[in-house]
């Protein structure tokens, strides 16, 4: 501490953090309860949440970090927490010199209102009022020309993001581009974004590019505006947005015909880069090499098809063709006589052979029926039965077949093997 020329006396940066160190070491402020809405939570092994006043733009809002240990076995209920729910928080309130912030260092924590928040139910009724519109239907969107020749660039003059557009645009192929210098968090954001928007739409431009850096989600609200909202959508102008934020979709995003995360993303899709358009002139060029060489071969193929009719129609060509058509004719003809003659000879022969065992088949058959009809002659002969001790009766020279035929007195003669003898018949009383 030292004294001024005033007689104040005046404190070191140090100093004064002590202070404010030891004020947060009070009793009262370690075992704090402290309400409000939710603004964005991350979760981890140190899990963090941001409270403001309930109903509060989160702009004018103050915030509170509140921070919880994995060790207070409070995962399950921060799980629970979503943007925009009320909570309770019971902790020890701490400030921290480096960055000069307070922390409540969680113990417990409460859900007083399950409820989406203020802000969420206005974002809620824009994109409802805008859906009805058409403007969320992703067939609105257009395209962005292939070819920009002029560009109007949306964001903070000073902001990085306006350095890193200019030089990802002039780098990739040469454009003329239009700063409209717009705050892009706070307040006033929203309006001084609407009016640019309206004021690049008095002008030729090909594309708008709309974007900012990075930020957390606190600081994004301007792009959640139903008026910057219709103002996007209702533009006759293409328009590209890079937010640089993921988590949460800003409605700007929504309404936007292209969009990008990053300030450069958003950059590289308007206009081809040097290298793409080489590219696609090589490809243009080897597009029409390889088509020029179709096409000759086209030709040459037709030619060699023409030269091909004209050897058809050759005189000589038809002459030779019919000598060797007549000469495969003949040679056919008199192959096929031969197969003929040889198919004949080999019917010829095998009839032949057919016939001969057919007459054997039939000279064993009458042989068989020859030596049967010898014996059964042999049977009948009488001189054969008379040699078995049979004699025949004949009678005025025929033959007796019956007893009937024979009376008394009558004479007959009796044949047998070795001569004949006459008897006269006598009926015995």
């Amino acid at each position: 501490m030292i004294i001024t020329s005033e007689n104040l006396k005046a404190y070191s940066v140090g100093e004064v953090s002590k202070t404010l160190v030891a004020c947060f070491e009070r009793p009262e402020f370690s075992s704090l309860a402290i309400y409000g809405e939710v603004y964005s939570i991350r979760l981890g092994k140190f899990s963090y949440i941001e409270i403001g006043d309930q109903g509060n733009k989160q702009t004018n809002s103050p915030i509170l970090k509140c921070a919880f240990s994995s060790f207070t076995g409070l995962n399950y209920v921060l799980q629970d927490i979503k943007v925009g729910d009320v909570i309770l928080v019971t902790g020890k309130l701490s400030y921290y010199p480096h960055g000069s912030s307070l922390t409540l260092w969680g113990n417990n924590v409460e859900i007083l209102q399950n409820q989406e928040g203020k802000n969420l139910l206005l974002k809620k009724k824009t994109l409802e009022k805008l859906d009805k519109l058409g403007y969320l239907n992703p067939e609105r969107k257009r395209k962005i020309p292939k070819y920009c020749k002029k560009v109007a660039i949306l964001t903070a003059e000073t902001g990085a993001a306006y350095q890193d557009i200019l030089k990802t645009l002039h780098d990739r192929f040469p454009v003329s581009t239009v700063l409209y210098p717009v705050i892009v968090q706070g307040e006033q954001a929203a309006a001084s974004i609407y009016k640019a928007l309206k004021e690049c739409q008095e002008d030729d431009y090909d594309c708008i590019l709309l974007g900012r850096g990075g930020g957390s989600k606190t600081d994004l609200s301007c792009f959640d505006d139903e008026k910057v909202a219709l103002a996007i959508a209702e533009s006759k102008i293409p328009v590209i947005t890079c937010i640089g934020h993921t988590i949460d979709q800003a409605i700007a995003d929504r309404v936007s015909d292209k969009q990008a995360i990053t300030p450069t993303e958003g950059a590289s899709l308007i206009n081809p880069s040097k290298e793409e358009i080489l590219k696609e002139l090589n490809d243009i060029r080897k597009n029409l090499d390889d088509t020029f060489i179709k096409i000759l071969q086209q030709k040459a193929l037709f030619i060699e098809s023409f030269k091909d009719k004209l050897e058809v129609k050759n005189p000589k060509n038809i002459i030779s063709s019919y000598y060797e058509r007549l000469s495969k004719l003949k040679t056919e003809l008199d192959n096929s006589f031969k197969n003929i003659l040889r198919k004949k000879n080999n019917e010829v022969l095998f009839n032949k052979e057919r016939m001969l065992n057919r007459f054997k088949v039939l000279l064993t058959s009458a042989s068989h029926k020859l030596n049967n009809y010898k014996t059964l002659l042999e049977s009948l002969n009488p001189a054969s039965l008379a040699s078995k001790g049979y004699a025949l009766i004949y009678k005025d020279g025929k033959k007796v077949k019956s007893v009937k035929e024979l009376n008394d007195n009558d004479e007959i003669i009796i044949t047998y093997y070795d001569g004949k003898k006459k008897a006269i018949i006598k009926e015995r009383s």
